[in-house]
């Protein structure tokens, strides 16, 4: 899976990696200025992966909506409402709290070595899937999705080498093929976080491809919720549209492909990133479908 993200390394020249790194920095997209939600006492991380962020005292809101056609917010176990465990061990994934607006969450983290899990080659992975349903990701469906992500002080963010591409994924919703880019992603990159959105006729393995778009979003800011908002159509044809906001501000309106031909999408929280040497841990809450904004936005705080 992602496969196009997979590391590689290279027998080129010092100076030509040099070289290739400034242009890709030219090309790299502006991020769009956002303000994050600060930390609270119902919604700071703990500094150490694995261990439940708040304590006793915590924020026990109920949760965020009654009206949505998929609401989840990890009340029991990791595997609530459906999720699949894609990891090197149950361990990797644990319920901590408080979460968004309730008492949990899940975090996912991978330890050195976790790698070749579920397609995912020499990158390590803990991932939670929401299986492929006729419910939603299909073409021509119209939806509107939220999530809460968090980046823990546990939170490695992708290292800068010239020779190696380092990246991560926290989000994503995965075509059903078995190759290429998903559908949509919320990449961590040495130089920020980005979204992307791949589809159309044949299926996207680079940015350089037909059916490729990215924006960024600036860089990474631990033990903070980033709250985001989808609209999306899905559909392999020029009308589709994925609309994003990120804490209240809209930072994509994008028109075109948003699936593959003949393909479909499943979600995955995703803890997903090339080998970087240490436990990496992001915490996911608050995961919400909807056929308007109103069934997925947060309450009023």
């Amino acid at each position: 899976m992602h496969g196009s993200l997979a590391a590689f390394r290279t027998s080129w020249t010092l100076g030509l990696a040099v070289v290739l790194a400034a242009i890709l920095e030219a090309c790299t997209p502006s991020a769009v200025s956002v303000q994050i939600n600060p930390p609270s006492v119902a919604s700071t991380a703990s500094s150490s992966p694995g261990t439940p962020p708040g304590g006793p005292g915590a924020s026990t809101s109920a949760s965020s909506t009654t009206t949505a056609g998929f609401s989840c917010d990890f009340p029991n176990t990791p595997t609530d409402c459906g999720f699949a465990l894609q990891a090197a061990a149950t361990d990797r994934a644990m319920i901590v709290g408080p979460g968004r607006v309730g008492p949990t969450a899940v975090q996912l983290t991978t330890e050195p070595g976790d790698i070749n899990l579920f397609g995912s080659g020499t990158a390590e992975r803990a991932d939670l899937e929401l299986p492929p349903s006729a419910a939603y990701c299909n073409q021509g469906q119209e939806e509107w999705w939220a999530h809460s992500v968090m980046f823990p002080s546990g939170y490695v963010i992708p290292v800068l080498d010239l020779l190696v591409s380092n990246w991560g994924v926290v989000f994503d919703f995965h075509h059903t093929g078995s190759t290429g880019q998903a559908n949509f992603q919320v990449v961590s990159l040495p130089t920020g976080l980005e979204l992307w959105i791949a589809g159309g006729p044949t299926v996207v393995n680079g940015p350089t491809d037909p059916g490729f778009y990215r924006v960024r979003i600036g860089s990474v800011q631990f033990d903070v919720w980033y709250d985001f908002v989808y609209h999306v159509l899905w559909s392999s044809g020029s009308d589709g549209y994925f609309q994003a906001w990120l804490n209240n501000q809209q930072v994509m309106n994008y028109s075109g492909p948003t699936l593959y031909a003949g393909q479909s999408c499943y979600l995955k929280l995703a803890n997903y990133h090339s080998p970087l040497g240490l436990p990496v841990s992001v915490i996911h809450s608050r995961v919400v479908r909807g056929a308007a904004r109103a069934d997925v936005q947060l309450p009023a705080q």
